[in-house]
């Protein structure tokens, strides 16, 4: 029996616009997983990469807004002394 928990590509693109309202291209997805930008899978059956459900719906309340950098650090605002 499959585990309810545990969520294929298509089920994460589903969750994340039921979430957020925000719809996502299974490209974009599998892009920022392939950079770390959103969780890694935490199993296969076969090939097929399966999602922790509550990691991606932690990911997709505080992953950055459309147009953030992610690639670049944030740097600390010096102060007027």
């Amino acid at each position: 029996m499959a585990n309810p928990h545990r969520l294929t590509t298509d089920q994460v693109i589903d969750l994340i616009k039921e979430e957020t309202g925000t719809e996502m291209a299974i490209g974009t997805f599998r892009g920022y997983v392939t950079r770390g930008h959103a969780p890694a899978p935490v199993e296969k059956i076969g090939r097929t990469p399966l999602w922790k459900r509550s990691e991606i719906i932690e990911w997709a309340h505080n992953r950055p807004g459309q147009g953030a950098r992610t690639d670049i650090p944030k740097r600390k605002r010096r102060t007027a002394q």
